[in-house]
């Protein structure tokens, strides 16, 4: 397999490193492909300041005016929090249990969406790891199997290219496995900063309901 441009890194790897290294640049390019997406959805798309809503939503829910809260809602409808405190406003007159029901069940679905696909860059960063270790082993066997075939003065030249495949090999898998492990972490830091938020305005507002029962009860 010949590719042109060897002065680039990545094809001098592909060249030089084997089949193991095809692979390895396979779920690189899987990678980067997951990772956009996360990355959007994320930190784009999801990422929201409602702390001036929730505050401002504050005195309506006090008040039970619960539609005018449901209008504050709206105006960030794709907020996975105010899913949430939708979900529980939605439920309020049916009683306590039934808005933390509510509220489970959308918290729920954040998760799942917060947390989809990152048990694939997992795997990849581990697939990419023992990838590069089986490039280096392969390269390495290939080598040592081909040195005794080869005339002496071609063997210093033979054991330099063997070597020079399981390293590139060991290098890709490195590059890429770490990689994945560094986007795992950072999107899983995301996903659950972004649910400990859709919980913190669930409990606000549960909270919220909760003084208005206690002020009705005073009356």
């Amino acid at each position: 397999m010949d590719f042109s441009g060897k002065g680039n890194l990545i094809t001098t790897m592909i060249n030089q490193g084997g089949l193991p290294t095809i692979f390895i640049m396979i779920s690189g390019i899987l990678l980067i492909v997951v990772g956009i997406e996360r990355f959007v959805w994320l930190y784009l798309m999801k990422s929201y300041k409602i702390g001036d809503l929730l505050e401002g939503m504050r005195p309506f829910v006090v008040q039970r005016n619960y539609a005018e809260a449901l209008q504050i809602c709206s105006r960030r409808s794709t907020a996975p929090q105010m899913g949430v405190v939708k979900a529980a406003l939605l439920s309020v007159e049916n009683g306590r249990e039934a808005m933390k029901s509510a509220q489970g069940s959308e918290l729920m679905q954040v998760m799942e969406k917060c947390e989809e696909r990152l048990p694939l860059i997992n795997l990849i960063a581990n697939v990419a790891t023992l990838l590069g270790l089986l490039g280096t082993i392969t390269g390495l066997i290939t080598t040592f199997s081909n040195l005794a075939q080869m005339d002496p003065s071609e063997k210093a030249k033979g054991l330099g290219e063997g070597i020079s495949e399981a390293m590139y090999s060991t290098a890709a898998g490195l590059i890429v496995g770490i990689t994945a492990m560094v986007l795992h972490s950072l999107f899983t830091t995301r996903a659950d900063k972004l649910i400990g938020s859709c919980q913190d305005a669930g409990l606000k507002i549960l909270a919220w309901v909760e003084q208005a029962e206690r002020k009705d009860d005073r009356k």
